[in-house]
């Protein structure tokens, strides 16, 4: 099973949908959301993102992030950590604002997904993999980026599709 991790997607429609175009070209199976899909407060994109991301639900495994306040009730279900086992790998997914690498690396896990600092990564730390898919709009350092896993390969990519980083387990 292939699939796509984005995070910090902040009201960015226009990347949101660069993001979902790669999706759809890469045969992705799953969509997993790290959290901020939007800015605090108002955002003129809210509805576009909501109508896009409800439409594919039954695909999405999500977390809220700490810019999500108020719209728990408006996606699906969004908890601030969530596990999952996709490829047999036994996956956390968290925001990053409450949950740090040391609280993380005490649970059961083959791999930690996690955003809100904009900065993509792939780390090794205690055996267990944490992934960081950067930034879908945002970015802190410079190319606004997603993370796609199919099977033992990791990349982050751009949102030309172009890969940043990668890493075979």
């Amino acid at each position: 099973m292939k699939y796509m991790i984005i995070s910090d997607i902040h009201g960015g429609i226009l990347e949101l949908e660069k993001a979902l175009d790669i999706y759809v070209k890469e045969h992705c199976s799953k969509l997993l959301i790290l959290g901020d899909l939007f800015d605090y407060g108002f955002s003129i994109t809210r509805d576009d993102i909501v109508s896009k991301l409800n439409s594919m639900k039954d695909s999405i495994v999500a977390v809220s992030g700490n810019c999500d306040i108020n719209i728990r009730d408006i996606l699906f279900d969004m908890p601030y950590i969530n596990n999952t086992n996709l490829n047999d790998k036994n996956i956390i997914l968290t925001h990053g604002h409450l949950y740090n690498k040391d609280y993380l690396s005490n649970l059961d896990a083959d791999i930690v997904f996690m955003g809100h600092s904009h900065i993509a990564s792939i780390e090794k730390i205690n055996n267990k993999l944490f992934i960081n898919p950067g930034s879908v709009s945002k970015s802190r350092m410079g190319d606004n980026s997603l993370a796609i896993v199919d099977g033992d390969k990791i990349t982050i990519r751009n949102l030309d599709n172009e890969i940043l980083e990668y890493y075979i387990q």
